[in-house]
């Protein structure tokens, strides 16, 4: 399958379709202003039949609920899932039928029915219009006839995914489908009967594709996100080795530790064996008793193999094969999803893995447990006493699964549609509420695994309700969706129940993750992780995810796998096989989580070594010295300027206070303000107007800031320590930190920060710290961003040294301070630039 050629078929496709749906409604005046009114019996001198009449007043009806493009791209999207659907049925002959409908029996493009029209059995079809129309060679009505009561039939095999199309909807099929240059004749030439054969995986690639234009104009737009954007903009289809690994370290590691001897073991390529000494696990006599969830499914790839282990493990115990697909459906599997397209694809898709198995699947009246959770508007009105439920469900198509009804709330909803039984002007009420009755029932739900690819959105995007909600109800996770997934996906499962979920990894270590990670660490299991960080293991994220695999209960002790695949280590689904087979090559740890904590702010910092871990148990720079941010001008291009820009004569450079700078009645004085790496000594570029103590700068500051009347701390941070010898380093780099030392007269920035010893340990010692290899160990897992604040910093520890070591450290340090410096004055723009070393 050729991934490129797909997606640009599928984008293609999707806007062939929209302007072919398009040219219908123009033709049957379903358009904004209609030219004819219900009823009408003809549209611009088109006659239509009673049927066609019925068709396009139920499609106007539609129209004016939810609008005239919301109308269009529903049809374009249903019929594009009807054209992959039935072409994959038509490439295994599952059919009803047994005659292909979008491809010849070799494959090739054309319609097998067409031509055998004669011969085609579909229930619903009428065999003297299929007559009539044959004998007249009428081939693209016969194909439409076809293809409508082909799906009209699919409707009573496979409700969910085919919805009943005899209706409203057939008047919007377009035009020329069939043609060589059409969507079905690109389709058979992008993907062939054993592109087909592959697999169901196809399925989610080519909705993800379908939405990929959808997607970029959002994410281009910068705009917040309205409820119709959070589906098409969040959905990714998960790769397959993320998605084995999340499903064999949950569903396979309980199958396997009920079953030590299972053959399953042989299958899971991505399976970590237990830590046999600590395991505590819920026990199962039979497939029956496991569940699995996936809250958030998209278009079904973690349920589909999840499918497929929970089959192996049914014929491990002597099931019959025709029987095992009910049982999983009815039994094991169920999916949420809030984008009702993707539900159908995902029920489609399990639909296809049941019948490779029971070919009588299609009558058997079983569907796959796939919840779509849409909005329910309820107003106040009509859920009584309960304002935050009402409007919960009424947002329920943005916040989905998110959302964690409490038993005493679904006893109100019951109550409330009970109140509305035999009020006949209550009836939609209690639909209504009988509807989220049955939805917070199954968000209520606990599973014995619980898996998802959870939807990536950051705070940013979020709506005004979206925003005040997450905030309300994750303020641990509230930065993005996929990290209040961690914290949701916990609730759904059982007592000692399993879930695994792949997210950003950025809650690995930010501070305002701290709580959520002392959460996970105190009160349930990390089993398993990956660290994929410029992976590529997700398309559209910006290479930064972690895989969880995390246990609901706490088992003490419990020493996880941690696979450390964020560098340069090749392929990396084969770098995490080969971990767990060799667990010596380097990029593999085992760690009790317990362990993080000894680290300020807990972060997930499984590759530091046990002698990092107990440096953390002592002294840190926070006791040596005080490290903070500078001052704000308010106005850069006011008041700062680089040191060659001004008088020589209007700048002092080495005044050790701000007394000895007013007397001096220079106007500019140095400043540090970051720059480019650079160890220990330079980056000497700027000079601030502090003239009579940052008089101009104060009244500035005060004067758009009034509020802060004369304590300006805010703005002007920390200026007891202006003038003052110390440190500073550049606060926002994309490479190693590194600072320099600089003598008295200096002012920093808030973007450079400054550190300044208050114990014994000098400058200078630390300045060797902080440029030291270990401290870079440290600040990988610290802050692994590209932001090095003061909190940061002040968090390093320091081991404070005997006599002699101290003064050897001290020693090299000023040889490096010394050297640097020399390097840097050979340059002119040093403002101690002497001569040039060459001359």
């Amino acid at each position: 399958m050729n991934d490129s050629a797909l997606k640009s078929f599928c984008t293609w496709a999707r806007t062939e379709l929209i302007k072919g749906v398009e040219a219908q409604m123009v033709r049957y005046g379903i358009t904004e202003p209609a030219p004819a009114p219900v009823g009408s019996e003809t549209v611009s001198g088109l006659p239509l039949s009673p049927a066609e009449i019925e068709q396009r007043d139920e499609l106007l009806r539609m129209q004016a609920e939810v609008g005239h493009e919301a109308l269009r791209d529903r049809a374009a999207y249903t019929w594009f899932n009807r054209i992959v659907a039935i072409r994959f049925m038509d490439a295994r002959g599952w059919l009803p039928s047994r005659m292909r409908m979008l491809s010849r029996a070799d494959g090739s493009h054309g319609s097998e029915a067409v031509e055998n029209a004669l011969d085609v059995e579909i229930a619903t079809a009428d065999t003297d219009r299929i007559a009539e129309l044959k004998m007249a060679g009428l081939d693209e009505p016969l194909w439409r006839y076809l293809f409508v009561a082909q799906c009209e039939e699919l409707a009573d095999c496979l409700p969910g995914v085919f919805e009943r199309v005899g209706g409203a909807m057939e008047l919007l099929l377009p035009q020329g489908l069939m043609m060589s240059d059409g969507v079905v004749g690109k389709l058979n030439v992008v993907l062939t009967d054993e592109d087909w054969r592959e697999g169901v995986t196809v399925l989610g690639w080519m909705y993800q594709y379908y939405n990929a234009d959808v997607k970029d104009e959002f994410f281009k737009s910068k705009r917040k996100a309205a409820a119709a954007d959070i589906a098409p903009a969040t959905q990714l289809f998960t790769p397959e080795w993320i998605v084995r690994y999340m499903v064999e370290n949950s569903l396979g590691r309980l199958w396997m530790l009920n079953n030590p001897g299972s053959s399953l073991r042989e299958r899971m390529k991505y399976y970590i064996e237990p830590d046999a000494e600590h395991e505590d696990f819920i026990r199962i006599s039979s497939p029956e008793e496991i569940t699995l969830c996936d809250p958030a499914c998209g278009s079904g790839h973690i349920l589909v193999y999840a499918f497929e282990l929970l089959f192996h493990m049914y014929e491990e115990r002597g099931y019959r094969e025709r029987e095992i697909p009910e049982l999983i459906l009815t039994k094991n599997l169920a999916g949420m999803e809030i984008d009702s397209r993707a539900a159908q694809i995902a029920e489609l898709a399990l639909a296809m893995c049941a019948r490779e198995h029971d070919r009588r699947f299609f009558r058997r009246g079983v569907r796959a447990d796939v919840t779509v959770l849409s909005s329910i508007p309820l107003g106040e009105d009509e859920l009584p006493g309960n304002k935050k439920l009402a409007e919960e469900l009424s947002h329920l198509g943005e916040i989905g699964s998110l959302l964690n009804p409490t038993d005493a709330e679904i006893e109100k909803l019951k109550a409330a549609a009970a109140d509305c039984a035999g009020d006949l002007f209550a009836a939609a009420t209690k639909d209504k509420l009988e509807s989220a009755v049955a939805i917070c029932e199954k968000l209520s739900r606990r599973f014995t695994c619980t898996v998802a690819n959870p939807p990536y959105m950051g705070s940013s995007s979020f709506n005004p309700f979206m925003s005040k909600w997450v905030k309300k109800n994750y303020p641990d996770t509230k930065s993005d969706l996929c990290t209040c997934f961690i914290e949701r996906i916990i609730d759904f499962a059982s007592a000692k129940g399993t879930v695994s979920l792949v997210t950003s990894d950025t809650c690995m270590y930010l501070s305002s993750f701290e709580r959520m990670r002392n959460t996970l660490v105190d009160k349930h299991t990390l089993i398993a992780l990956i660290d994929t960080r410029g992976s590529n293991a997700h398309p559209d994220v910006f290479d930064a995810n972690t895989g969880w695999v995390i246990q609901s209960n706490h088992i003490p002790g419990y020493k996880g796998a941690y696979f450390k695949l964020n560098q340069k280590i090749g392929e990396k689904d084969a770098a995490l096989k080969e971990a767990i087979q060799n667990p010596t090559c380097g990029w593999f740890y085992r760690r009790n989580a317990d362990a993080f904590k000894q680290i300020p702010s807990t972060p997930i910092a499984y590759w530091a070594s046990d002698a990092m871990l107990e440096a953390f148990g002592g002294h840190s720079i926070r006791d040596e010295a005080f490290a903070g941010i500078g001052m704000r001008t308010g106005d850069n291009a006011r008041f700062l300027r680089l040191w060659h820009e001004v008088g020589l004569s209007d700048m002092v450079i080495g005044c050790c206070s701000a007394e000895e700078q007013i007397n001096s009645g220079a106007r500019w004085v140095p400043y540090n303000k970051g720059g480019n790496f650079r160890r220990w000594y330079g980056n000497n570029d700027y000079v601030v107007n502090w003239f009579n103590n940052g008089e101009e700068i104060k009244a500035n500051t005060k004067a758009v800031y009034p509020e802060l009347g004369d304590d300006l701390g805010w703005k002007i941070s920390n200026e007891r320590f202006y003038f003052k010898p110390g440190l500073t380093w550049t606060g926002v780099t994309s490479g190693l930190f590194n600072c320099r030392l600089y003598r008295q007269g200096f002012i920093f920035d808030s973007g450079a920060n400054g550190l300044f010893s208050t114990k014994e340990l000098g400058v200078s010692y630390l300045s060797a710290l902080l440029n030291s290899s270990v401290a870079a160990s440290a600040f990988s897992f610290l802050n692994p961003t590209l932001n090095f604040g003061a909190g940061t910093v002040n968090n390093m520890p320091v081991i404070r040294p005997s006599a002699s070591d101290y003064s050897i450290v001290e020693d090299l340090a000023h040889r490096c301070f010394d050297a640097s410096e020399a390097d840097y004055n050979s340059f002119e723009t040093s403002w101690d630039f002497g001569h040039n070393p060459l001359v």
